[in-house]
């Protein structure tokens, strides 16, 4: 992906920020990562103290989880990394290798992520597993994941149309995996609504090696 682009219009654009996204098909496996994200909660219930406030997090080891359904969960981030790699790098791969860090989230009623980022990474990314039944009378925006625009400044002069510093809002559904760089700011809105918001969010280092063909 070049980090400028010319329109036919005339237009440049200019160093854009790339979003990929993902919708897996797979009810079973939608199921089984339930089942077991759920079973650990109940064994773990205190988990971790991060971005999430009102939920569960776990610990950032869920790669290392014992079931089946976590090695699928590895191959499906494998090849939406390859793919974002290759859109980012005129089709060519990466020789080096990959390193994913992950963890559960769950959100029920008044859940939300502060505003953050990722530190230490390169690539992040989330897969939602279960996004529970929001309020029919209040979907505003309910725990929809928000990504801020990454320029300083945009706002203070405003242009006719309002171009710059709109957020970027994501309306989650099971199976929907997006990964995005990692110094990207995003939140997510509370979610109003019964039943449990689950998903796993990831962090990727790429190490040892160059672009490839």
């Amino acid at each position: 992906m070049a980090l400028h682009q010319n329109l036919s219009n005339g237009m440049l654009l200019a160093w854009p920020t790339p979003i990929l996204t993902r919708r897996i098909q797979d009810a079973d496996l939608l199921s089984d990562l339930r089942r077991v994200i759920l079973d650990r909660e109940q064994a773990y219930p205190d988990g971790i103290d991060r971005a999430l406030v009102n939920g569960w997090h776990s610990d950032t080891d869920l790669m290392k989880w014992p079931d089946p359904s976590i090695v699928t969960l590895k191959s499906i981030i494998s090849t939406g990394l390859a793919d974002f790699i290759k859109q980012l790098n005129n089709d060519k791969g990466f020789s080096g290798k990959a390193q994913v860090t992950a963890w559960a989230n769950i959100s029920r009623r008044g859940g939300f992520h502060r505003l953050h980022t990722h530190h230490s990474s390169m690539v992040s990314g989330v897969f939602y597993v279960d996004t529970g039944t929001p309020d029919p009378d209040d979907t505003h925006f309910n725990g929809t994941i928000s990504f801020l625009d990454p320029r300083l400044a945009v706002e203070m002069i405003p242009l006719p149309g309002s171009p710059f510093g709109e957020k970027l809002k994501v309306e989650p559904s099971p199976g929907l995996m997006l990964l995005f760089p990692s110094w990207l700011q995003h939140f997510v809105d509370p979610f109003r609504g019964e039943g449990t918001r689950i998903s796993i969010a990831f962090n990727i280092g790429l190490y040892g090696g160059d672009s490839a063909t």
